[in-house]
């Protein structure tokens, strides 16, 4: 048999055309999208002939699954660590295999968790902008009072940190290895609403007790909104707040506001529920809410932002593209 693999997000995560090695008699041909296919008829006219589809980020929902649009599809691999942008209900109703790549990005995000950590314990930002951009350090002689939390305390060291862990598959783990080398103290939160269990404390007791809490849970109908204005209330005046899970966690209008009113010592967050999003003077309606922000606002909030790339290494796509294979030449030698 002769397969179309469409990889949709090439300009992303590129596919080399001699990734694969399928068995004889199964051939194929790979067509890369190098530029971004945004409109439904653009998409649907690129996947319209495939029997294999990849995907990050492109969405494959609604009429695209349709078997009158998508006659010949069989497989979806999504390289990435989630199935978001995949309708998996219609996929299997029409018995199309669904597969995604998790753990990949493990390492990689937990870096970046770490990296914002000390960015933002540390104000580096605000702190850079202030040394090349004013002359506040010759006229004040010192600047550590930039690093102070709400309270007016200087930032606390790695051994006085309590980290709270929300969301505790692999990149929650990794993440609470790289805090207990450090020194941290490590809270790994249950799920909202439940008792304590082995191992795991009651959310809010998470909330009251860290002064950094790690967001790292998956999107879905028991985790949208899991912060919103009362949870950020519940939290210390010098707790900082990293997101590296999805946008539609955190109510950004809530925390925008939180951090405003100097509730908690500082944010950073990789993921927005508007992707992407325009910020400071290029902001508009209907982009996130949080981003509504310039940088010299964001420095004085302790606001740190990133767009959605903690994933992003070349550990990350090596692993990214060693799934992809093994998901393809697995699929093709049980069918």
């Amino acid at each position: 048999m002769h397969h179309k693999i469409i990889s949709l997000d090439s300009w992303n995560v590129h596919i080399p055309p001699s990734l694969l090695q399928l068995p004889e008699p199964h051939t194929y041909e790979l067509v890369n999208h190098t530029t971004q296919v945004s409109t439904p008829e653009a998409i649907q006219d690129a996947v319209r002939d495939a029997t294999i589809v990849a995907t990050t980020v492109t969405p494959l929902k609604g009429s695209t699954l349709a078997a009158s649009v998508t006659p010949k599809l069989q497989l979806i691999v999504a390289i990435a660590t989630g199935t978001d942008c995949i309708d998996t209900d219609l996929a299997a109703a029409r018995g199309i295999k669904v597969a995604n790549c998790p753990n990949a990005n493990t390492e990689t995000v937990a870096n970046h968790v770490l990296a914002m950590y000390f960015a933002s314990r540390r104000h580096l930002m605000q702190l850079h902008s202030i040394v090349l951009q004013t002359d506040e350090w010759t006229k004040t002689f010192s600047l550590t009072s930039a690093l102070n939390d709400p309270t007016g305390s200087p930032p606390m060291t790695c051994r006085e940190e309590t980290v709270g862990i929300v969301g505790y598959g692999a990149i929650g783990h990794r993440i609470a290895e790289f805090c207990r080398a450090l020194g941290m103290n490590v809270l790994i939160a249950a799920r909202k609403g439940a008792s304590a269990s082995e191992g795991r404390v009651p959310f809010t007791q998470v909330l009251a007790e860290s002064s950094v809490v790690v967001l790292c849970v998956p999107r879905g109908p028991d985790t949208l909104g899991l912060i919103s204005a009362p949870e950020l209330q519940a939290m210390p005046r010098h707790a900082l707040l990293i997101n590296v899970s999805r946008g539609g966690i955190v109510d950004e209008t809530a925390l925008l506001e939180a951090l405003r009113a100097g509730s908690i010592g500082g944010a950073a967050t990789d993921v927005f529920e508007q992707e992407p999003s325009g910020a400071g003077k290029f902001w508009r309606e209907g982009d996130s809410p949080l981003l509504e922000v310039d940088a010299a606002e964001a420095g004085r909030l302790n606001l740190l932002v990133t767009p959605h790339v903690a994933w992003c290494s070349t550990t990350t796509f090596r692993n990214y593209l060693q799934a992809f294979k093994r998901h393809v030449e697995d699929w093709r030698a049980k069918n």
